[in-house]
């Protein structure tokens, strides 16, 4: 090992996309998607002996040549990488690793939010942070009055639909102050803005319960990097970044809102959100959390109300079928010319859960 040279690629080419790829598959890790940016690492030959990846604000898809292990080249890429991503503009990243891998990161400065076991841990940078984060949190904590428990409620709303205001109204009912956290990620296909105002719009009459942003503290499926799980199923990676949501949710919002209690309604179809429920179950009791499963709502014929039934009839233009399912706030939207370019798009892409 006698040197190296570094290269920083943004946008990176279709040549350097299979030379990565086949440099990170053959490190025994999956090549996810092409990213905004990218290092590589090459010996004195060529050949690349280092990588690492940007996409969004997340850092991913990082091997070293087993030969230059020792040589520092996760500081020196990590580092070139948080520099191009600051000249763009953020101000904070996350990095999703194994928890053996976790402390080259901390060395640099990243801080760990959450982990699950050997599987994965998630690490942040930057400013705004968590303690900036948890300070929102702590402000928004309610006076129940010595009303318990106070209760929780994590929702997409993808739209806001009748099921999602049962789940809530049930959840209130059971809680002495229940707090609604919407996931902020713009993944879905309607904008995060979009679906917050139609969760506040249909609960305004449920004088126990908060709405409150995720921020970027919810690992959603979309947005978890599982390049350093190669051979594991689609199930288990669903269930690996499952688990580490909850831990992150125990860790931070449970702390800080006081939660005693979280609601969720019952999955009998989505094994992604099935994945979710055992997740809880397996975290949240053993940390003081108990957890209440509320049946799905159903119209009178069996339909059970769901977001992605609501996004199926929109891109058939079914109204009709499309007015059984919201209420009518999000039926208002939905017809309104704030929503056209949303449904556009929605018709033209497969929508996400």
């Amino acid at each position: 090992m006698f040197g190296f040279d570094v290269r920083l690629l943004s946008p990176v080419g279709e040549q350097d996309v299979r030379r990565i790829r086949d440099f990170i598959e053959g490190n025994g890790l999956v090549f996810e998607e092409v990213p905004d940016a990218a290092v590589v690492v090459e010996d004195q030959g060529g050949r690349i002996i280092g990588t690492g990846s940007l996409k969004g604000k997340v850092l991913k898809m990082f091997a070293i040549d087993p030969e230059w292990q020792e040589a520092g080249l996760s500081g020196t890429m990590a580092t070139r990488l948080i520099e191009h991503a600051r000249s763009k503009g953020f101000t904070r990243l996350f990095v999703f690793t194994r928890p053996d891998t976790a402390f080259r990161f901390k060395s640099m400065g990243f801080r760990e939010l959450a982990r699950y076991g050997e599987d994965a841990a998630v690490l942040e940078m930057g400013q705004p942070g968590i303690d900036d984060f948890r300070e929102y949190l702590a402000g928004l904590r309610a006076d129940a009055g010595g009303r318990t428990p106070i209760g929780a409620v994590v929702v997409n709303c993808n739209p806001f639909t009748l099921g999602h205001r049962y789940l809530i109204e049930r959840a209130s009912q059971e809680s002495g102050h229940l707090y609604v956290i919407v996931v902020e990620a713009d993944l879905s296909s309607f904008p995060f803005e979009h679906r917050i105002e139609l969760v506040e719009k249909g609960t305004s009459h449920l004088s126990n319960v908060t709405i409150v942003r995720s921020g970027d503290y919810a690992v959603s499926p979309a947005t978890f990097p599982s390049y350093f799980m190669k051979g594991s199923s689609a199930q288990k990676v669903a269930s690996v970044q499952a688990h580490l949501d909850v831990t992150m949710f125990a860790n931070h919002f449970v702390p800080e809102l006081g939660i005693e209690r979280r609601f969720v309604g019952t999955e009998p179809y989505c094994p992604v959100t099935g994945s979710y429920n055992v997740a809880m179950k397996d975290i949240l009791p053993p940390r003081g959390v108990e957890l209440m499963e509320i049946e799905r709502l159903r119209l009178e014929d069996g339909t059970i109300v769901s977001a992605s039934t609501v996004r199926d009839l929109v891109k058939k233009d079914d109204w009709e079928g499309v007015r059984r399912l919201v209420p009518e706030g999000t039926w208002e939207y939905l017809r309104s010319d704030r929503a056209r370019p949303v449904l556009e798009h929605l018709k033209e892409h497969e929508g996400r859960h």
